[in-house]
């Protein structure tokens, strides 16, 4: 996961009220088991016969009106929620619950802010010297969060110990009042700044939390082991992988599992699901580079890499959605800029409608918008920012997502009801 940008709040002009156009920026970075329908060969041998090669007509557009097939739709002021953040802000990891954002600030410390209010914000746990935090999830009334060490700002200066190996431990922290408790930890050989920053991945529902034991040295293996355990800390089940993990998802009573596809093919990933009552995880697909579960565990959703034999100008990306209940697959296309073959980092979620998939739309030019669409429609629609968006998620019909200025000085999260904006 790549670092936020640090940056600080500053007085901004009054009176701005809605969304605007940004500029160029890169795209950012006891259940039924798994039927047999979702096995991997199945999926992404459909991929490439299912996408169609766009044909360019007329003069080259760029930005928000080059993405075909998407309805541009300007909210008003009552059908979004808006709310400066604090702009030291230092890690991509962010969670939200209703209308309240959970993120992280000065690489040891969490802290909430309602979305829509006046900004005020509240501390919820303090890393100690030398450690720092740099990954949480929050679901319900509960809150998981790694504490890593050597972390944090101070451990910048050298005075606390050298870079590897990282120690790492979970946390739970149950926010109508409780006190923060260790549930597990571990060290892990840093071998990338990634590993050093994330050394394990997280996951949380409100009854359950989940995360990957990696090997604490190469004599062990590339596998890991990804634990599910209760709230209270007993240990519903674990499914092991064959390669390193990439990301941890949990919804209703499934795990799903992003790892590293051995050998690598293209950079892909290997995408996998599992349960209590098929602990052994089933690979579903191979993305491109990210996947997203529903918080209730139905839909499955991921991002294809762009097939060969598009324009110079513009491609189509494909965004999977797999219902996890009856194995029916679906592949959703949306144009993307040739030149930057950033993900899209699809996220999911169940409504009365069916699944609503959202993700950022990079047009030709490499101009970043948040898009999104319910798989029953025909088509989708893209919401101009006046910010560039850096993290997104959807729970049921609203959409969140945190942006930060083309300045780099401030970061604000919008919310926005999308039954409200009166699509098709």
């Amino acid at each position: 996961m790549p670092y936020l940008r640090i940056a600080v709040v500053v007085g901004l002009a009054a009176g701005l009220v809605g969304l605007g156009h940004f500029g160029p920026h890169p795209a950012p970075a006891g259940t039924p088991g798994p039927p047999a329908s979702l096995v991997a060969p199945d999926v992404t041998a459909a991929a490439p016969s299912r996408v169609q090669s766009p044909t360019p007509s007329g003069p080259t557009v760029k930005g928000i009106d080059a993405l075909t097939g998407l309805t541009r739709v300007e909210p008003l002021p009552s059908q979004i929620k808006q709310t400066w953040l604090p702009g030291q802000i230092t890690s991509q990891s962010m969670a939200v619950v209703g209308l309240i954002l959970y993120y992280i600030v000065d690489g040891d410390r969490i802290q909430s802010t309602a979305v829509g209010g006046n900004g005020s914000r509240q501390t919820l746990a303090v890393a100690p010297h030398c450690k720092g935090i740099n990954e949480l999830a929050a679901a319900g009334n509960e809150l998981a969060y790694v504490v890593t060490s050597p972390g944090g700002p101070t451990a910048q200066v050298g005075a606390c110990g050298g870079p590897s190996p990282v120690a790492w431990s979970v946390w739970l922290l149950d926010l109508n009042g409780g006190s923060p408790r260790q549930v597990a930890s571990g060290v892990r050989e840093v071998t990338s700044i990634d590993v050093a920053e994330f050394p394990i991945h997280l996951a949380l529902t409100e009854s359950s939390y989940a995360f990957d034991r990696p090997p604490s040295s190469a004599a062990d293996g590339p596998g890991e082991t990804v634990e599910v355990h209760s709230i209270e800390g007993r240990l519903l089940w674990s499914s092991q992988t064959q390669t390193p993990v990439s990301d941890v998802m949990l919804g209703g009573g499934r795990l799903a599992i992003l790892t590293e596809d051995a050998p690598l093919v293209e950079g892909l990933l290997d995408l996998w699901v599992s349960d209590a009552g098929h602990p052994r995880p089933t690979r579903v697909a191979q993305p491109g580079s990210s996947a997203s579960l529903s918080p209730d565990g139905s839909y499955l959703t991921w991002d294809l890499l762009p097939s060969a034999g598009h324009s110079t100008s513009t491609r189509q990306s494909t965004v999977g959605i797999a219902a996890l209940d009856s194995g029916q697959v679906e592949l959703l296309t949306t144009l993307t800029g040739s030149d930057t073959p950033e993900p899209l980092d699809p996220t999911v979620s169940s409504t009365g409608r069916g699944p609503v998939v959202a993700w950022f739309a990079t047009a030709p030019g490499g101009t970043v918008y948040p898009a999104f669409r319910f798989a029953a429609s025909a088509g989708g629609a893209v919401l101009p920012s006046l910010q560039i968006p850096v993290w997104m998620a959807i729970e049921g019909n609203t959409l969140t997502w945190v942006a930060e200025s083309s300045d780099d000085w401030s970061k604000e999260v919008f919310a926005v009801d999308l039954p409200s904006l009166g699509l098709r």
